[in-house]
């Protein structure tokens, strides 16, 4: 009922609200008028809306006025509660609405927009329930509290053309980050967004805190949607990469040099067939619902197929499999048994192509797929691809292959040598939130943008959260404490003696959470329909913890920041398979390399030959921004100070790349295991009778390319002894009681304080009592005598503990 009313014949003008008031025609605003992408029956569009577009005065209003006004939900268990109420009464309790108008505004078939609200329904849930278990949590073992990074900033939301309530999600997420939120929409989904915005009112969010305004559209003024960018804090964008560059590079010009940005933007993706034909029926199936989906629309929507020449396929033999493989195709939204709902100005079916053409690969944006045998040009690396699929003969070899590729989700399938026999299906999307994670691998893949931590990730639906700080309960409860290796030995040393002890508990803190999160194989859940036989796939997810693709900047004259020196120490302690970490070094170059001092200099030699990091020298910030240009991966830079203050052709660099810059390093461990991880998902598609063998080899993978090659040693627990003098409020609590009382005759009554020339010794950064006294430059060198080559591996574990709070 509620699709044929948003299909019935009409025209009317859709009322367009700013901070509660009209905006009228006039006054240098412009107006634009749409349809419905098709009409009842899918027959032409008889349903037509008229409203005016925002012009950048109003924008500017806006913001100013809300800056001025500051509304904001103060408590944040109010905020959760209205939330809360808004999931529960007005989404999922008007859900055949939602699916409705998603259908009729999208166009998408029914059971596409079903599929599409159920997900935006488990990512609202996710984020609702990480921030309701803090809630509680902080309440009853004070070991978390809500971390709302937003409070008093402005963001702006915008959500892609072909999957509206993406931004319905990222709208509900930033609410709790504390921002209040600017969601700028195209003209065709502002009914359903005007809707979402009285729903939310009447469950009691503040006036102004989610404003929603008309403006992806060619006719909107651009100057409306800069000003917006120029103004806002934090940009949260889904669509294409093209313009979500357009617009961090857009705020740069215009002077906005703070902006944080985050975009899941459309990727490169490909099937790939290894010593499977593309005549089995299961890779035909696979590979031409993943070029149909959505009318390949979809930012996971395949754009190439490698096939494997060694079976005898080519690529006219390709061309005929594929599109010979039947889909349900029609025009009517309100028909349930179609695949695909077609559009006008799209193809009526599957186009494969031979040939690239003049523009070469690219994505389609349409019903079409390029075929190419294995290693043939055009072609693509998956650090270009949220989505990845590969069919082999065996779940073992399709998962050993995709486990080396940088796509965000991989999909394996295992085909059957019997082409009659029943086979699983997959395509480069289908996994279903929340049993699996979308849109990871920041740093991997160029498909991620920005300061995006994917979809359905630990490290997004957890942003909200941080551990406490240090407080007087750390003298009550049990901790764990790590064994430190040889080589983070060394490198804490490079810290101020003030700075070691709290740091390797931090270590320890950090190790406890890595530990909490350790990825699960999930439960089988349904996928596509299996091919030769009734029923669904079986799909069972591993996301995958991968490290991220760290770089680190030193300008001139820095020296060595502790916040490097914590980074080193924390690759070399995490229980991921790290990666080597990317430093450069700015500054007049000598033989083609910097002149460096201790303790830098030392340090240098360390992480380049114990953890393997590459060392990089630019003479000027022009020589930087072209190594970043032509960078392999997005830079993702850690451990920046006053991001705003670098040169805006850096700043550039790295915002054309994809990367983000980091301000200095958090410091609470559950923040700093977010910014060191992200989440790739490892999908197998099979049938019930492979759900045991897909789920171990899964674990498999994982203990083999996930996990260190050398384990750490269990963590001691170690609760701390009773304060028996205390009488409250510290009265009577000397920190000496008999157990302390045997250390007195190591005290040699000839030994003198260092001095203060000592303590500024510029070899290395003076030695706690409990430590070696030798400097990390002399240590640095006798260890890498005893180690010879060491690398290529992991060092031995030394004799120093690090500490941290226990269950975190």
């Amino acid at each position: 009922e509620r699709q044929r009313h948003e299909l019935r014949e009409a025209e009317e003008e859709l009322q367009v609200l700013l901070l509660g008031e009209e905006l009228t025609a006039g006054e240098g605003r412009r107006e634009v008028s749409t349809t419905t992408p098709t009409g009842p029956g899918g027959g032409p569009a008889v349903r037509k809306i008229k409203m005016v577009l925002p012009s950048k005065d109003d924008i500017s209003r806006l913001i100013s006025q809300r800056r001025e006004q500051k509304p904001r939900v103060e408590k944040p268990e109010e905020l959760c509660e209205k939330l809360e109420m808004f999931l529960r009464e007005k989404y999922l309790g008007k859900s055949s609405d939602h699916v409705a108008l998603l259908a009729a505004w999208g166009p998408k078939a029914v059971p596409d927009a079903e599929g599409e609200f159920a997900e935006v329904a488990a990512l609202m849930a996710l984020s609702l329930k990480a921030y309701r278990a803090t809630l509680t949590q902080a309440k009853e073992d004070f070991q978390f509290e809500i971390n709302r990074v937003g409070d008093g900033k402005e963001c702006l939301v915008m959500p892609p053309s072909n999957f509206a309530l993406l931004g319905l999600k990222d709208a509900v997420h930033m609410l709790l980050q504390g921002y209040r939120v600017l969601l700028v929409v195209q003209p065709r989904f502002l009914p359903h967004f005007l809707e979402v915005q009285k729903d939310m009112k009447e469950c009691g969010l503040p006036d102004g805190l989610l404003e929603v305004l008309p403006g992806i559209t060619p006719e909107a003024d651009p100057a409306a949607l800069h000003e917006a960018v120029r103004l806002v804090d934090r940009f949260q964008f889904t669509g294409s990469s093209a313009m979500f560059k357009s617009l961090v590079l857009k705020a740069y010009e215009l002077g906005n040099l703070r902006l944080e940005h985050a975009g899941e933007v459309s990727g490169l993706n490909k099937v790939r067939l290894d010593g499977v034909s593309v005549t089995h029926p299961a890779a035909a199936a696979g590979a031409a619902w993943a070029a149909m989906a959505n009318n390949g629309e979809l930012c996971t929507s395949a754009s190439l197929l490698e096939f494997d020449p060694k079976t005898g396929d080519t690529a006219q033999a390709a061309k005929a499999a594929l599109e010979g493989h039947a889909f349900r195709l029609g025009r009517d939204p309100s028909d349930t048994s179609l695949n695909v709902l077609l559009k006008d100005g799209k193809t009526e079916g599957l186009e494969v192509k031979t040939e690239a053409g003049a523009d070469g690969l690219r994505e389609w944006w349409e019903k079409a797929l390029l075929v190419v045998p294995q290693g043939a040009e055009p072609n693509t690396r998956t650090n270009q691809s949220l989505g990845h699929c590969i069919f082999a003969p065996s779940i073992e070899r399709a998962l050993s292959l995709a486990v080396q590729e940088d796509a965000s989700c991989l999909y394996c399938v295992g085909a059957p040598e019997d082409k009659n026999a029943p086979s699983a299906r997959a395509g480069t999307t289908g996994a279903k939130i929340p049993n699996s994670v979308f849109g990871g691998m920041k740093s991997h893949t160029y498909a991620v943008a920005g300061d995006h931590d994917g979809v359905g990730t630990v490290q997004t639906f957890l942003n909200t959260v941080k551990r406490r700080g240090a407080n007087w309960r750390d003298q009550e409860e049990a901790y764990a404490q790590y064994e430190l290796t040889e080589t983070a030995e060394m490198l804490v040393d490079f810290l101020s003696p003030r700075e070691q002890s709290a740091f390797t508990k931090q270590i320890s803190g950090v190790l406890e959470v890595f530990k909490a999160f350790m990825p699960e194989v999930s439960k089988p859940y349904p996928g596509q329909p299996l091919v030769g036989a009734e029923g669904q796939s079986q799909l069972v997810t591993l996301p995958a913890l991968r490290p991220v693709r760290k770089s680190l900047l030193l300008p001139r004259g820095v020296g060595l920041p502790d916040d490097v020196v914590k980074v080193a120490a924390l690759c070399e302690m995490s229980p991921l398979r790290e990666l080597p970490v990317d430093l450069h070094l700015l500054g007049a170059q000598q033989a083609g390399k910097l002149r460096v001092t201790d303790p830098l200099k030392s340090f240098l030699r360390v992480v380049e030959k114990r953890l393997g990091w590459r060392l990089h020298y630019y003479a000027d910030e022009e020589a930087l921004a072209a190594a970043l240009r032509a960078a392999e991966y997005p830079p993702y830079f850690m451990c920046v100070k006053d991001r705003h203050m670098l040169p805006v052709g850096v700043l550039t660099a790295v915002a054309e790349q994809g990367g983000y810059l980091y301000e200095g390093l958090p410091s609470d461990a559950l923040s700093l295991f977010r910014q060191l991880t992200t989440t790739q998902a490892w999908t197998v598609a099979c049938t019930e009778s492979q759900v045991e063998e897909a789920t171990a080899e899964l674990r498999r993978q994982w203990a083999s390319v996930g996990l260190r090659e050398e384990p750490l040693e269990p963590p001691e627990v170690v609760q701390p002894r009773a304060r028996d003098g205390d009488v409250g409020g510290g009265f009577g609590a000397t920190g000496i009681d008999p157990v302390d009382d045997k250390d007195w005759a190591d005290i040699d009554s000839e030994d003198e304080s260092s001095s203060s020339d000592e303590d500024e010794d510029p070899k290395g950064p003076a030695k706690p009592a409990a430590s070696s006294s030798a400097p990390p430059a002399e240590k640095a060198g006798e260890a890498d005598k005893k180690a010879g080559d060491a690398s290529s591996g992991t060092a031995a574990s030394g004799a120093t503990g690090a500490t941290g709070a226990a269950g975190q």
